[in-house]
């Protein structure tokens, strides 16, 4: 998306005077006392420093604004019969990234779509929260991949984007729900599903299902939820990096190769619409009605309070070696 000119001019406008009003006290300058009187030497280079910052970001916002990026991407989608588009407000999914607590703002760029079956859509997303100096922005990278039935609410978190033991998703999730599977995949990654669908998510999950994801989607979390399938990356997915689209569409293969398996699911928590011919017959595939039983259809959140539990005593035992080391 090409920055508003407004967002470009004023930030370097206000880094670019920085300097200036630092010289200007630095020198003890008032109004109708000479410039050249000011001794700036030996304190160049640090005054240099905010201008050639500035100067740096504003060829940056230029070369984005120049509409290079758009026409790229657009031309990428048309090479490989997909749709282009350049921003979407407020996108109406159901992933956990696309809702926040306190969300003013909420918007998808770089959009590439494919149409045919199955249905992917490739986008980059910037959630904002809160005013002013509360304003928070949070930025995604993601995949949506819609289904034709929806599937029980399960969530992979990818252990190589976490950062000190702490899991990349924006919301945690109740341990008790994590399943282990079998092989090397729990160190891959770490799979959530609802309490009661074990068996669901292992018909889900195969063991050659886990391998391809191993070898193509280990960078990315996942989410099923409802009729999608959801990828998501702190960094942008929609890009002009022919690697990282490489990465991307090895990873919507996988999923693409299993849609057709995946839709045979049905929960056999739900009534079905038939009845049979006699009390206990098993009941026939085609008579079994699709959906997710209430409980299967979001999984249990949990608390971060035990973060803050854990940090007051490491808080409190730093502050007394700090005591002990410089005030003794």
């Amino acid at each position: 998306m090409r920055p508003g000119i407004t967002s470009v001019i004023l930030p370097v406008a206000f880094i670019l005077l920085f300097p200036a009003l630092l010289i200007l006290l630095d020198g003890g300058w008032a109004f109708g006392d000479d410039l050249s009187s000011l001794d700036l030497s030996g304190r160049i280079v640090p005054y240099l420093v905010m201008p050639l910052f500035g100067i740096v970001l504003l060829a940056r916002a230029l070369l984005r604004r120049n509409g290079v990026r758009t026409f790229r991407l657009d031309r990428f989608a048309r090479a490989n019969a997909f749709s282009y588009t350049a921003r979407e407000d407020g996108p109406r999914l159901p992933g956990m990234i696309f809702a926040r607590p306190g969300e003013t703002s909420a918007f998808s760029t770089d959009i590439v779509r494919r149409e045919s079956d199955p249905s992917f859509v490739v986008a980059n997303h910037t959630l904002a929260t809160g005013s002013g100096k509360q304003r928070r922005e949070y930025r995604w990278g993601y995949v949506a991949l819609r289904l034709n039935t929806p599937l029980p609410h399960i969530v992979l978190d990818a252990q190589r984007n976490n950062a000190w033991g702490a899991s990349s998703l924006p919301l945690s999730l109740a341990s008790r729900q994590q399943l282990s599977l079998e092989g090397d995949f729990d160190r891959h990654f770490a799979l959530y599903c609802p309490e009661g669908y074990e068996a669901d998510a292992l018909y889900l999950f195969t063991p050659d299902v886990m391998a391809r994801l191993i070898d193509s989607a280990a960078l990315f979390d996942v989410e099923i939820i409802d009729d999608y399938v959801f990828l998501y990356s702190q960094e942008e997915i929609s890009t002009l990096d022919p690697a990282r689209w490489q990465q991307v569409l090895a990873a919507v293969d996988v999923f693409c190769q299993r849609v057709a398996q995946w839709e045979r699911w049905r929960d056999d928590r739900i009534e079905v619409d038939a009845p049979t011919e006699r009390a206990g017959d098993a009941v026939p595939y085609s008579a079994r009605r699709t959906g997710v039983a209430s409980q299967g259809r979001r999984l249990a959140g949990r608390s971060n309070l035990w973060r803050v539990v854990l940090i007051i005593p490491v808080v409190i035992v730093l502050y007394g070696l700090f005591n002990a080391m410089f005030f003794r």
